[in-house]
């Protein structure tokens, strides 16, 4: 991605292409006393062009880029007499602007919260007496790339993904418990949550937020996700040649929970396994005062 800033108008150009990534190109020409380059590579596969002209004499620009990739394959888990238990009681509640909570007791997983800020200013002044009249523009991308039981993102031509197989052949487990009681009540601003019991789960959390202070302008939020599961085998508390009857048994609940929120909340829950979870938010904005969730 590449942003220069010459004289003449400003023109815009936004690429993007699929489900887990696309190329985004997007060059900037603004009349400005002086000149800023940013150059960035984005691998994003999607089927959507876009074109943006943006014709405005722009003054200030914020861009914020938040991308996770994460990737669980070529692993095997057999633990036996392994009770797993989750619990988040009476917590995540009553808080102002950004919570973030990843909890997992199982094997191999993946736990993240990324956050990527960009607001213009000038010199000292206070956000709401940067406003000069002109022009702002702001950019933000939020992207997330899980992948289970392969290290590729798509299958091969004749339908295979990639090997990179995971194993789960555990026995002897009676029960596996996620519960959330209680909690992520009453709060403002930007919530996440993750809860993931079982063995090799993919769990993130990404917020792009860029915010250009002006009376007027354009604002770009994109906000990408792709997530794979392939080639891997289950076999808990059951004899294959027996149809798996030996099962385990798997409680997830939330009770009084997400409840009186102001905001933006994304909370995922999973007992089972190989699981991908993700809460991905991407916000774009021109204003004369920063934006409040």
């Amino acid at each position: 991605m590449k942003h220069g800033l010459y004289a003449g108008a400003a023109s815009v150009a936004l690429c993007l292409a699929g489900p887990a990534f696309a190329d985004v190109t997007v060059v900037g020409m603004i009349d400005l006393e002086k000149t800023i380059d940013v150059d960035e590579t984005i691998d994003i596969d999607h089927d959507v062009d876009l074109d943006v002209d943006v014709d405005l004499d722009a003054e200030k620009f914020a861009e914020s880029i938040a991308i996770a990739n994460q990737a669980n394959y070529d692993n095997e888990v057999c633990s036996n007499c392994a009770e797993k238990e989750d619990l988040i009681f009476d917590s995540a509640s009553d808080n102002e602007g950004i919570v973030s909570l990843n909890q997992s007791v199982g094997n191999m997983n993946n736990s993240g919260t990324l956050v990527s800020v960009a607001i213009d200013a000038t010199g000292n002044a206070p956000p709401e007496v940067v406003n000069d009249g002109n022009s702002g523009f702001a950019e933000s991308l939020a992207a997330a790339d899980q992948r289970n039981g392969t290290p590729a993102a798509l299958a091969f031509p004749d339908g295979n993904y990639a090997d990179g197989a995971n194993t789960i052949d555990t026995v002897n487990v009676i029960f596996r418990n996620a519960e959330i009681n209680d909690s992520f009540n009453a709060n403002t601003g930007l919530v996440y949550g993750n809860q993931a019991t079982g063995n090799m789960a993919n769990q993130v959390n990404v917020l792009s937020l860029a915010f250009a202070i002006d009376d007027n302008g354009v604002a770009i939020s994109e906000a990408d996700l792709g997530q794979v599961n392939a080639n891997s085998t289950v076999a808990e508390s059951g004899d294959p040649d027996d149809n798996f009857d030996l099962g385990v048994v798997k409680v997830a609940s939330a009770v009084g929970s997400l409840n009186g929120n102001t905001g933006i909340v994304g909370v995922n829950q999973s007992v089972g396994n190989m699981a991908n979870q993700a809460n991905v938010v991407s916000i774009a904005a021109v204003g004369s005062s920063l934006p409040t969730f």
